[in-house]
């Protein structure tokens, strides 16, 4: 299995104009990894930034995913041929040969019946060499079920809303005993001005959980003499996640990056994570 650096950046709502400058700023602070996707519609912009930085190719590790269609949303899921296109027009516009990761971007194809189809594409992505890695995002259990029971390869890497107000333990569970590794996104989710307008799994825990929260990270900062977003990062390095914190501004581009050396939460601090 490819193994994906422990932090690395993410460009989601970050537009194809805004993008550039970002990433070169990610790329220069360290970062050696860059998550892009065909839905965020900034790959041309990340393949800009990625050239413009002078990294070796080799050095750098790349992600896009396949925007499966939506049926729910009027479109139609992808066929297996439409999935092997849009991988190579992702590859275009990144201006690269390959990627290190290429993830179907949620299980949009299930309603479909072609959740299976657009994996049996993915597995040729890699066979061909344009993906050095295959995975999925935003899978369930009943998600990755479909594939295994159509006997396809387990994939690498499953890219999931994990922070402590959203666990999904079931999901995690089932991967672990499958070799199945966790990416984390939205880490920053239960901070209380984190996209206040957009859906996200830590509404599921109620107000009062969000609220004992926001004191356990209050408390975790202060000693560690840290950002609250520094302390989520944090618990999910510990947890184990590769992680992908966010930003246009230069100075906490490189913060994020600087969790590592913050020291470590204790396993009490983990637990007053959890239990929120």
């Amino acid at each position: 299995m490819v193994s994906v650096p422990q932090i690395g950046f993410g460009t989601y709502l970050i537009s194809q104009e805004d993008v550039v400058e970002p990433v070169c700023a990610a790329i220069q602070a360290g970062y050696r990894h860059v998550d892009t996707a065909e839905g965020y519609g900034n790959e041309v912009g990340v393949g800009k930034a990625i050239s413009k930085s002078e990294v070796p190719r080799d050095e750098l590790f790349v992600t896009t995913k396949l925007w499966p269609g939506n049926p729910a949303w009027g479109q139609p899921a992808k066929t297996y041929e439409e999935c092997l296109a849009a991988c190579e027009q992702s590859l275009k516009n990144l201006s690269l040969d390959y990627v290190d990761l290429y993830l179907i971007h949620a299980p949009f194809g299930f309603s479909a019946g072609l959740l299976q189809e657009q994996y049996r594409a993915l597995v040729n992505i890699k066979e061909r060499g344009l993906a050095r890695e295959i995975g999925v995002s935003n899978f369930s259990v009943k998600h990755l079920e479909a594939l295994e029971s159509a006997g396809l390869p387990t994939p690498a890497y499953n890219q999931l809303e994990l922070h402590p107000l959203c666990q999904q333990t079931e999901t995690l569970s089932w991967m672990e005993k499958r070799g199945c590794l966790p990416i984390a996104y939205s880490s920053l989710a239960p901070m209380s001005g984190w996209r206040a307008q957009q859906e996200s799994g830590k509404h599921r825990l109620g107000e009062q959980s969000e609220v004992e929260l926001a004191k356990t990270l209050k408390n975790v900062a202060t000693r560690l003499n840290a950002t609250e977003a520094q302390v989520l990062l944090l618990w999910g390095l510990q947890k184990g996640y590769r992680i992908l914190p966010k930003s246009t501004n230069k100075q906490r581009i490189e913060l994020n990056l600087q969790v590592q050396a913050l020291g470590a939460l204790t396993q009490q601090e983990m637990q007053n994570h959890e239990s929120c």
